[in-house]
């Protein structure tokens, strides 16, 4: 693998870093979402923000091999097209893959986020090697991703593990399993509204409160994982995300619930981490990309 870039492209920030070899070799450039106008003036962010990690580094365009992109979906893969993902509406039914080729004269790739978290945590973290991979991201929203030997799956249509927004209780999954949906269930069950940091900031306190908060959302995130197991039955679940900060408190909720509903053998074998890459994980992702065809 030569030298690409990896762009982690989140609902609220995006992570740029230059990658060789599944390593990152330079510092990670950053901003926010909301610093941009619209697309195109996100799209220049990133090609600034890319344009001063080749200075930093003494390189040029010509010296990278590809751009990979990992966008919240739903997305067209072989067009490089953010379709109306509810999650970064500032790009909905946007090129962007075309529009940063244009820019850049460099081949570029987009995929999932989710689906380059887990491919980054396949490549070089938690589950490194491993051939049956479902990855997890929990923040602004709730992604999934599924490496199976070495590649993304994908399904029929490139939308499989677009699960977040099937049906569950008196709406979807990501109504609980998301940065809002933590915000949520505090309301429901203390009915005060408060931010999923105040909440984690509370939990680190020991705020009976915010532990019986964070306990509840990790038995919808086992309930959500029970599904994707009997399905797909993977070797490991690498979570990462903002909201995966909070892992150590929402961790034994959701493994009882979702270890009491899965089958005898992967109740024996199934690994559960966090991920060690952070964010790191969908900049390697997104740049270990291959064509979508």
């Amino acid at each position: 693998m030569g030298i690409c870039f990896g762009v982690d492209l989140g609902g609220t920030k995006v992570s740029i870093g230059l990658v060789e070899n599944w390593k990152l070799i330079e510092e990670v450039e950053r901003f926010f979402v909301a610093e941009c106008k619209d697309a195109d003036d996100l799209v220049n962010a990133m090609v600034e923000a890319m344009e001063s990690l080749l200075k930093k580094k003494g390189l040029t365009w010509e010296d990278i091999e590809k751009i990979g992109i990992g966008s919240p979906g739903p997305l067209d893969q072989a067009t490089g097209t953010i379709l109306k993902t509810p999650n970064l509406v500032i790009l909905q039914d946007f090129p962007l893959g075309p529009k940063v080729q244009d820019l850049t004269g460099v081949e570029t790739l987009v995929d999932n986020d989710a689906n380059c978290f887990t491919l980054g945590e396949q490549r070089a973290g938690q589950a490194k090697g491993m051939d049956y991979v479902l990855g997890v991201t929990l923040g602004t929203g709730f992604g999934l991703g599924f490496v199976y030997k070495g590649e993304i799956y994908r399904g029929a249509t490139g939308t499989a593990m677009e699960y977040a927004l099937s049906p569950y209780k008196e709406g979807v999954f990501e109504d609980y399993i998301s940065g809002r949906g933590l915000s949520k269930i505090y309301k429901e069950i203390h009915g005060d509204y408060l931010s999923p940091t105040q909440i984690y900031t509370l939990a680190q306190r020991k705020d009976p409160a915010a532990l019986d908060t964070w306990y509840e959302f990790g038995k919808h995130l086992g309930k959500a994982l029970t599904y994707l197991v009997n399905v797909l039955d993977p070797e490991i679940i690498v979570m990462g995300g903002s909201v995966s900060k909070g892992y150590d408190f929402f961790y034994d909720s959701m493994k009882r619930e979702l270890f009491k509903n899965i089958h005898d053998k992967p109740r024996k074998s199934l690994k559960l981490a966090r991920s060690s890459l952070g964010e790191v994980a969908g900049i390697i992702g997104s740049a270990s990309l291959n064509s979508f065809t």
